[in-house]
């Protein structure tokens, strides 16, 4: 048939349309704030409220990633550390 072309031009081979980069791969570096005493964010970790602690989350501490803040939060309490100089901040 004249209307029908099983030669189809305008799309490559290995090209998929769909193939679209995640945000996930696209997405910069997690916001990390300043140190208030040292001035940098190199050494800033979460601070991390929680009722259960897991050993996923001891062994995080260990590494250096979080610090663990106890099991309630209250309204004022700090939300970031600074592993440099040791420092607890709101951010």
């Amino acid at each position: 048939m004249p209307g029908s072309s099983s030669n189809n031009t305008s799309v490559e081979k290995g090209f998929d349309p769909f193939d679209i980069p995640s945000r996930k791969e696209t997405r910069r570096k997690p916001f990390r704030p300043r140190c208030k005493s040292c001035r940098t964010n190199r050494h800033i970790v979460p601070i991390i409220y929680s009722v259960e602690i897991t050993d996923e989350l001891l062994e995080k501490e260990r590494n250096g990633e979080i610090k663990i803040g106890g099991n309630a939060r209250s309204v004022d309490a700090p939300n970031w550390h600074c592993n440099g100089c040791g420092e607890a901040f709101l951010r």
